[in-house]
């Protein structure tokens, strides 16, 4: 190194590529970031419905709890970069952040802008260069250490250390397309299929296009396979043209893909979770008591919409000029199990571009994960969706890539100048 500043070259310039940037440079490195679109933080200003939903407040059991995908592999990892240090930098930075009452962080601005602004100012302050328009073609190594990148234009960037944060292929609009899987392979690296994640499901059977753009806020989600229960989880849910959507549906997808590969599921929908089924029978013998010639809309009102009561209704074989008086106990008897297990057949999800991350990637076997170096390759560091871990919705895959970024720009950085230090020694 010649008793100059290591160099360290970053590629990618979103979550995990502009934290690794900054904490890089801000270790002394000379650091250069390469992206390959007019903008960093492209993906990033879209989180959150472009407010950032940064992290998830909590203790670091709860947050795994959350990572389905090789959460384990980050327990180092968050023990040294967790959500109070991203919130506590960030303040440092001129960016204060807020808890919601659910535990999602955000910025106190409530502009996910902001936070890329934050984060790019970081490296600048730092002396980071920051190139644009600049797709890397190739990771150049020799004698098993990486010695820099080739671009796509044929241009040669030196280097002591290269960090991976391509991301994902999701939102390939917003320069995600999968690069990083293919430089790695080329190193020799194993590239877990990849598949979409947090992705709405497509219905088995046609719903009927009175359902499409309905949403009900509070819905107990349970995924089935024949009779095994893969996973429950609660929250909102969005009836669409092809299937489902919404947060809950989002969360039961990261489970319901690979299930899914290898035949069909069913979604059971608990429509009225603050009710057990007596009640709600109790409930329903009450209300018919002095309906008289009122319909099922009038006995079902409060617990479902207007379209998604008559899908009921049919389902229970209850004709739409039937009064309640007219309802029969099997009838009352069904609605109140449809309100408790309202079933869709589920048979596949949207596509990848559609997912708003992507499962599979550069296998954590092959990269250490107290340093996130490749154990193949040495100057190799991931970070971010470029590796095989997912996270639920609600912050908790932009903390992995924030959390993946630091550790990958502290290790890269104090690496190579414990290497520059032995040498001139």
């Amino acid at each position: 190194m010649n008793g100059k500043s290591p160099r360290v070259i970053v590629v990618g310039g979103g979550a995990a590529g502009l934290m690794a940037a900054g904490r890089a440079a801000d270790l002394g490195a000379q650091v250069t970031l390469l992206e390959k679109t007019p903008r960093v933080g492209n993906k990033l200003r879209l989180t959150g419905n472009g407010r950032c939903n940064l992290a998830h407040w909590g203790g670091i059991a709860d947050f795994l709890a959350h990572v389905p995908r090789n959460g384990s592999f980050l327990h180092n990892s968050l023990a040294r970069f967790f959500v109070q240090d991203l919130r506590s930098l960030l303040s440092s930075l001129g960016l204060p952040t807020v808890v919601e009452p659910d535990g999602r962080v955000f910025p106190a601005t409530n502009r996910a802008s902001d936070v890329v602004a934050t984060l790019l100012g970081y490296g600048l302050s730092h002396g980071v260069r920051v190139h644009y328009g600049a797709a890397v073609a190739e990771i150049l190594h020799s004698e098993g250490l990486v010695c820099g990148v080739r671009l796509a234009d044929g241009q040669i960037v030196g280097g002591d250390a290269v960090i991976l944060a391509t991301g994902g292929c999701s939102y390939p609009q917003t320069g995600s397309t999968g690069d990083g899987y293919l430089l790695a392979e080329r190193l020799g690296h194993t590239i877990i299929p990849l598949r979409p994640g947090l992705v709405p499901l497509v219905a088995g059977e046609q719903l009927t296009t009175d359902l499409q753009g309905i949403s009900i806020s509070e819905v107990r989600a349970t995924l089935y396979q024949g009779e095994r229960r893969i996973a429950t989880t609660s929250g909102e849910i969005l009836f669409a043209h092809f299937g489902l959507s919404g947060p809950a549906i989002l969360s039961l997808s990261l489970l319901a893909e690979e299930a899914l590969a290898t035949g069909p599921c069913r979604l059971s929908l608990d429509l009225v979770p603050s009710w057990n089924e007596a009640r709600l029978d109790q409930h329903f013998q009450q209300a018919l008591a002095g309906a008289g010639k009122s319909g099922y809309h009038a006995l079902l009102r409060g617990f479902m919409p207007h379209a998604l009561a008559d899908e009921a209704a049919a389902r229970c074989g209850i004709r739409s000029a039937q009064t309640m008086s007219q309802l029969t106990a099997l009838q009352r008897a069904q609605l109140c199990r449809i309100c408790k297990e309202f079933e869709i057949t589920l048979s596949g999800t949207r596509p990848i571009r559609e997912a708003m991350i992507t499962l599979g990637g550069a296998s954590t076997k092959e990269v250490h994960p107290m340093t996130m170096a490749s154990r193949l390759v040495c100057g190799l560091y991931f970070a971010g969706e470029v590796l095989d871990v997912a996270g639920d919705t609600g912050g908790y895959n932009l903390q992995i890539a924030f959390t993946t970024g630091y550790i990958a720009g502290e290790s890269a950085a104090q690496a190579l100048q414990n290497t520059k230090d032995s040498t001139e020694s």
